[in-house]
């Protein structure tokens, strides 16, 4: 459809720009342009669509949407000539322009015309980047009591006559209403002869849409369903509030930054009706309205709720995330500015796993024990937090790392740990029990045998990598020596089980203002060979591994202000913990935020975007 007549304001065609949208954010963003600038009610794109917009620099001047096209078109079906059987087959190879919208402030001569041409040059190529085949036809309706289809005419698109006037009707069985506004029907060839190639007897293999193992149904599942599985520990007389519905208003409001059961009811008091309703919230007869849960309901659920049982549901969602973002593993990865990751360095497959632990020190103030420890494990590619568990009693973080590991899914992957964890029990439990291997980032004072055997290692000769840095007022250049240890020579060196290479690790750091410079040497090891892993590889998991201190401990003490959180009740510490590694994990997997504090404040204002991301299943 095409926007209201241009005004003649003056504009470098030139240098206009037509792409898609990416992200979450541009889609919405998109969805909320069309629905404001567009004379049609917007309920979305119906099928495989796209949705594309015109630049002029970083300025939205116009607005293209793609949809899935029209399943009736007599017109359209009587020109191009195919059976029933063909259009079954390749009707995804036609598309609808159902939308197009030159927004207000730039409403310029020959704009749409230049907008359209752009979009349909790169039309094809666009379709098949995002969902796998091409297209041959374009279709769209003009209203003619409206526009005059200036600008498709002259991109030659051809017409084909009107539609009947007819309009289907939403319901169980499909009914169609006469509106008597018939339109205009125009299509345009994609490519040479694709009227031909529509009707011709045989198939092209090319048309196909690749075959994509889509997940079952239980990874297809929103936050809100996972957290729906979380058994109800309370009396069922009495109950107003599902478990679910407390626990989701709970993230959204650590989504938006609220940090304790007095700001999560405030926040689910702000809101509205069709709000509190989707997430299913209490219907109050006497208050003709949908009700909230009180700070009371909040504090005695977060209390009391068994912690196992809502860090094994955000574990899960947390998995499934995993999983289809490893499936984006091919795209290039866009880092969020101040990360230092060695980007595309390590090695293809499942990321790699940190784990280490924390310890709340604001709720080991308060309690008798004078220790509220947590490990949790962090992927090193998207920062999500794939689990967590608490440490026992007159115990530590070794064994509660094995109990963790146990838990998640750890086959295949790569596990990086610090010098606490470079023991024998640990990596013979990861590589015999959990199908892992392991990067031991540190050896330190607590293992002297190994370490005084690697500091008399030799690595001159051996493959070596080197990164430099600069910033906090220093510039700091490490230097990665590997060694290859597998040979029968080293078997009394180093015994930690199941060790392949030795990695020495020199750190120069020269201080940029008093030109002082110092030295570090440390130790690593690890179970993979060379033959499996280069040393930029390994230089990038063992820098990856310290994410799990900038990306989530650094996160909760300052932007949660979790080590000042007194709330030590019951099992309040460790929910409102895993709480707030459910809301950090949500923002790691959008790329429209370079840092969580950014997301809360958005979200904070964007009620109804946090509470998509955890009502609506992860697109795919």
């Amino acid at each position: 459809m095409e926007s209201p007549p241009t005004v003649g304001r003056a504009v470098d065609l030139r240098a206009v720009r037509v792409r898609p949208t990416h992200g979450a954010s541009e889609h919405r963003l998109w969805d909320r342009l069309v629905a404001t600038h567009h004379y049609l009610p917007f309920g979305g794109l119906f099928g495989k669509g796209l949705r594309q917009v015109a630049t002029l620099g970083p300025t939205w001047v116009a607005l293209v949407g793609w949809q899935a096209a029209a399943l009736k078109l007599a017109a359209r079906d009587r020109w191009i000539g195919w059976s029933a059987a063909q259009k079954r087959r390749r009707l995804h190879l036609v598309l609808q322009n159902s939308r197009f919208v030159v927004l207000p402030a730039w409403h310029a001569k020959n704009l749409a015309s230049r907008v359209l041409g752009l979009s349909l040059r790169r039309l094809a190529g666009d379709m098949r980047a995002a969902h796998g085949f091409p297209v041959l036809l374009a279709e769209t309706f003009i209203d003619p009591e409206r526009f005059a289809g200036t600008c498709y005419r002259a991109a030659n698109w051809r017409s084909l006559g009107r539609t009947s006037g007819y309009a289907r009707q939403p319901a169980p069985t499909p009914t169609w209403r006469r509106h008597g506004r018939p339109k205009e029907i125009l299509v345009y060839e994609l490519q040479p002869h694709a009227r031909d190639q529509l009707s011709q007897a045989a198939d092209d293999p090319a048309w196909q849409a690749p075959v994509v193992s889509e997940p079952d149904g239980e990874q297809l599942r929103s936050l809100f369903e996972f957290l729906g599985s979380v058994p109800d520990y309370r009396h069922p007389r009495g109950k107003r509030y599902a478990l679910r519905t407390v626990l989701t208003l709970a993230v959204a409001g650590r989504l938006a930054g609220h940090r304790g059961v007095t700001d999560f009811a405030q926040f689910a008091s702000q809101l509205t009706p069709r709000q509190r309703q989707d997430v299913g919230c209490f219907y109050s007869p006497s208050r003709q309205g949908y009700t909230t849960p009180s700070i009371t309901t909040f504090h005695n659920i977060l209390a009391r709720l068994p912690p196992d049982t809502l860090e094994n549901a955000i574990a899960a969602w947390a998995s499934q995330q995993s999983e289809l973002l490893a499936r984006e593993a091919a795209q290039p990865a866009r880092e969020a500015p101040g990360t230092s990751r060695l980007s595309g360095s390590e090695p293809t497959g499942r990321p790699a796993i940190a784990i280490d632990g924390k310890d709340v020190r604001g709720v080991s103030k308060q309690i008798a024990e004078g220790r509220c420890m947590l490990v949790a494990a962090v992927e090193h590619e998207h920062g999500l937090v794939l689990g967590q568990v608490e440490v026992a009693a007159k115990t530590n973080e070794i064994p509660a790392l094995r109990e963790l590991a146990d838990e998640l899914d750890c086959s295949g992957r790569v596990i990086t740990a610090d010098a606490m964890h470079a023991r024998q029990e640990t990596a013979r439990h990861l590589l015999e029990h959990c199908g892992a291997d392991y990067v031991m980032t540190a050896v330190k004072d607590n293992q002297p045998t190994i370490l005084d055997d690697l500091q008399h290692m030799d690595v001159s000769g051996c493959p070596t990598f080197q990164t430099v840095d600069k910033g906090h007022g220093r510039i700091e250049t490490r230097t990665y020596a590997v060694k290859d240890i597998t040979a029968p020579e080293w078997n009394d060196y180093a015994q930690l089980h199941g060790r392949q290479q030795a990695i020495r690790i020199v750190r120069e750091r020269q201080m940029i203002k008093t030109g002082k410079t110092s030295i570090e040497e440390t130790w690593a090891l690890t179970s993979l060979g060379p033959d499996r892993t280069t040393p930029r590889q390994l230089a990038a998991m063992v820098r990856n591994h310290w994410h799990i201190e900038n990306r989530l401990h650094y996160v909760r003490d300052f932007t949660y202000d979790e080590d000042r959180c007194r709330a030590y009740v019951r099992d309040m510490p460790r929910n409102l913990a895993c709480l707030t590694n459910a809301a950090i994990s949500i923002i790691r997997c959008q790329t429209d935020f370079p840092f969580v504090p950014r997301a809360n404040q958005h979200y904070a204002y964007e009620h109804q975007e946090a509470l998509d991301l955890l009502l609506n299943p992860p697109a795919i």
